[in-house]
């Protein structure tokens, strides 16, 4: 192939990367997760533990387990705060409920992962993801009781996500 003939072939292959195949439509990337979206998603996940008369930390993170907002209510334990971020980041980057996730503890990639956060990772029931357009966006998590409970407060958290 000559020269000339080589540049207007990767052109095209170029233009129809750019382009996508035809009749394919580009889906758009979801909105990332506001403090304002989080707030929300504390208050509900707040207000279900308050109907069961139970007192946690409410964490929400992004989709690579930085942390957007933390709450901790009256009367939770001092080391929820940490233990909900744990559980959110496992969520949000795995894209999974975090129960999901418990039988990973001792994967030897997951291990690598939770030195590389400082050991921050919780492998412990209660985080859930966030998902806008079939994307994870984020998760949420909430700890004080049993798991069980802290996971039916992040799903309720979820609610009031947008």
């Amino acid at each position: 192939m000559n020269a000339p003939c080589k540049v207007v072939w990767v052109a095209v292959v170029t233009l129809a990367m750019l382009v996508g195949a035809p009749g394919a439509e580009a889906q758009a990337p979801p909105s990332r997760l506001t403090l304002a979206d989080a707030q929300r998603i504390i208050e509900a996940a707040q207000s279900k533990a308050g109907e069961m008369n139970l007192r946690v930390s409410v964490a929400v993170v992004d989709v690579r387990g930085d942390l957007i907002a933390l709450a901790r209510m009256p009367g939770a334990g001092a080391n929820t705060p940490d233990t909900a971020i744990g559980k959110a980041m496992m969520s949000a980057i795995y894209g999974q409920p975090s129960a999901a996730l418990v039988q990973r503890a001792t994967n030897p990639s997951t291990q690598a992962l939770n030195d590389a956060t400082g050991g921050r990772l919780r492998f412990i029931q209660g985080g859930v993801p966030i998902v806008r357009s079939g994307f994870t966006v984020g998760a949420v998590a909430a700890s004080r009781r049993t798991s069980q409970q802290d996971e039916e407060i992040s799903r309720a958290g979820l609610t009031a996500a947008p």
